[in-house]
């Protein structure tokens, strides 16, 4: 889902951008509207992306890191057992 935001929010960033040029050409500074647009857009965008990615990573955790001295990770259904 989050996916799919992303690129709707890109598309209408880079549309209000692309009206920002002739807005700014024929009514001067009522161009700083759809440029505010763009940036709020753009936020979403960026939003949406660290949205996506901590769904991902929660999804799909790193593998565990091993120990900084020694490197080996240890096996917690091991140590449970015992």
């Amino acid at each position: 889902m989050f996916k799919n935001l992303r690129i709707l929010f890109c598309i209408l960033s880079v549309a209000c951008v692309a009206v920002t040029v002739f807005i700014f050409v024929y009514f001067l500074w009522w161009g700083f509207l759809p440029l505010a647009g763009a940036c709020g857009f753009a936020a979403l965008m960026f939003l949406c992306k660290r949205m996506q990615e901590r769904d991902e990573k929660a999804a799909n955790p790193p593998p565990p890191t091993g120990d900084f001295i020694t490197g080996k990770v240890e096996d917690k259904e091991k140590n449970d057992g015992e």
